[in-house]
This record gives C-alpha cells, sequence and structure tokens, in this order.
C-alpha cells in the first residue's frame, strides 16, 4: 500500500507540475482568445460607440447584418469571391503538395538541400518580402490584368485556356486559378512539410510487397500512398482552410479591419462572424463527405 501511495503522491506531483507550466498557456489563451471570441459575439449583435465616459455599447439586434447584407452592395459580393477563392484555392494547394512532396521525398543526392530551398519561401513569408509581393499582385493595373486576360507575368493562360474549347464556366475557374498559381506554390510550404511528414511514416515493407506482386508506381499511391495518408490529409485541409480564410488578402477580413480602424465595431463584426458562419458550414459539409467517402473506405 505504501508503494502504491507513493507512486500516486508522484504522479499528483507531476500533474501539478503540467499544469504550472501550461497555466501561462491558459491564461492567454482565455483573455486574448476566448474572451474575444465572446465580444466579438456580442459586438456583431451592438451598436458600439467611444465617448469620454469610455466604451458605450447598446443592444441592436440583427441591424449590423441587415446593414451588411442589404444596405452594403459590396459585402454580398466579397463573400461571394471569398468563398469562391477558397473552394478554387484549397483542391489546388493540396494537389500542389502532393506533387512537392513527392518529388522532396524521393531518395537522391542533396534532398536536404532542395527541400530547405523550397521551404526558404515559407520563411520568408512571414516577413516584408511576402506583403510586397502581395502589394504589387493586388495593385489595381495587376488585378485588371489577371480579370481580363488572366495572366500572370509573361504568361497569358486565358488565351492558353481559349484554344482548348472548354465550356465557359470551367474556362472561368481554371483561368481564375491559374492567374495564383505562384502564389498558390508559396502558400503551399507547410501543407507540402506535412505531407511529408506522412509519407515518411507509411512503412517501407507495404511498398516491398508491392513491388513483389509487380505492382506499378501509379498503383502503388492509389492503393498504398494515398490511402495512408487520408489522416494526414485531413489536417492538411483543415490547416489551409484556416489559412485561406484568415489571410490578409481576404477581401471580407481586409474590409473588416477597414471598418474596426473606423471604429465601427458591430458592423466589422457581424461581416466576420456571417462569414464565419458560411465557411463553418462549408467545412461541415466538407468533412461529412470526406468522411463518408474517403476515410470509411480508406482511413
Amino acid at each position: 500500500m505504501s508503494k502504491l501511495k507513493r507512486k500516486k503522491s508522484i504522479e499528483t506531483l507531476k500533474s501539478r507540475y503540467g499544469i504550472m507550466f501550461i497555466s501561462p498557456w491558459i491564461i492567454g489563451m482565455i483573455l486574448f482568445v476566448i474572451v474575444p471570441i465572446f465580444k466579438s459575439a456580442y459586438y456583431s449583435f451592438a451598436s458600439i460607440g467611444i465617448s469620454e465616459d469610455g466604451v458605450q455599447s447598446s443592444f441592436v439586434g440583427l441591424k449590423n447584418f441587415v446593414e451588411i447584407l442589404v444596405k452594403d452592395p459590396a459585402y454580398p459580393d466579397n463573400l461571394l469571391e471569398a468563398i469562391s477563392n477558397l473552394l478554387i484555392s484549397l483542391p489546388f494547394i493540396l494537389v500542389v503538395s502532393i506533387v512537392l512532396a513527392l518529388l522532396l521525398n524521393g531518395k537522391y543526392k542533396g534532398r536536404i538541400f532542395f527541400r530547405g530551398l523550397y521551404f526558404l519561401p515559407v520563411i520568408l513569408a512571414s516577413g516584408v518580402v511576402l506583403d510586397l509581393f502581395l502589394d504589387a499582385a493586388s495593385s489595381k493595373a495587376t488585378q485588371a490584368a489577371i480579370s481580363d486576360t488572366a495572366s500572370f507575368g509573361m504568361i497569358d493562360f486565358g488565351k492558353v485556356l481559349e484554344g482548348l474549347s472548354l465550356p465557359s464556366g470551367i474556362q472561368n475557374i481554371l483561368s481564375e486559378a491559374l492567374s495564383r498559381i505562384f502564389l498558390l506554390v508559396w502558400q503551399s510550404g507547410i501543407q507540402t512539410i506535412l505531407i511529408i511528414a506522412g509519407l515518411q511514416s507509411i512503412p517501407d515493407l507495404l511498398y516491398e510487397v508491392a513491388k513483389v506482386e509487380g505492382a506499378t508506381k501509379w498503383e502503388e499511391f492509389w492503393f498504398i500512398t494515398l490511402p495512408m495518408m487520408m489522416r494526414t490529409m485531413l489536417l492538411v485541409i483543415i490547416f489551409s482552410i484556416v489559412e485561406l480564410v484568415s489571410s490578409n488578402t481576404n477581401l471580407i477580413v481586409s474590409d473588416a479591419y477597414t471598418k474596426f480602424n473606423a471604429m465601427e465595431y458591430g458592423v466589422g463584426s457581424a461581416m466576420l462572424w456571417f462569414y464565419f458562419l458560411i465557411v463553418g458550414v462549408l467545412i461541415s459539409v466538407l468533412f461529412v463527405i470526406y468522411n463518408r467517402v474517403f476515410l470509411k473506405r480508406w482511413g
């Protein structure tokens, strides 16, 4: 009994030390994440003003949502563009990440060098370099050129797709995606690293058995690599969606920040919460489809 009590006391002591170590994170999570989330939810249903007495708020119900959906002509268009950008960019990022991960995971000389060379833009993306790049890409002249010809630099994707005689709807989607292909590759760094980690967790024994059975590389990908990557791909999808939704290039987010700078906190909060509600519904539908189609079959 004494040994059992001593073991329990040691486990209790370890648990207390663990709580002590993570307590700063818990406090920060409550103060800087949970509390602001609840406040922003309240602000979306309130009118916020600043006076000599401090912040004044009054509950106005759905007035802010009516203003952005009915009175603001730009918000529905920006919302549609943000959702379409999410639906178009997500598959391209996944495809690009898988292709790059397969290439970088190969066994050849200089593999570590090429991995570092590819991951370098991800490091630069947190600094001034990406801001300058995005400012140049989002300039009025560039946006006009992209919308008219779906071109980036010296490549005119619009004319290339016209020669394929594709339906206009598919052509517009491909043109919009290809016009941002370089930016999408830039944004695929973390996803590529996650997929590489998933690839390295697949047992080599499976590939050895496949070679003995005479399977081709294409069959190895579809019957071994892809099924074993389903859990990792779910993580990559979640990360990509969060990154796309919270990006500074998102028109909904940038317009909401503009409202915040103008001290229109109620309208800005309503913009973000309605957008996140729509995105939440899309994510739920996507996860249900992913779970029933992929995870139950291959997971």
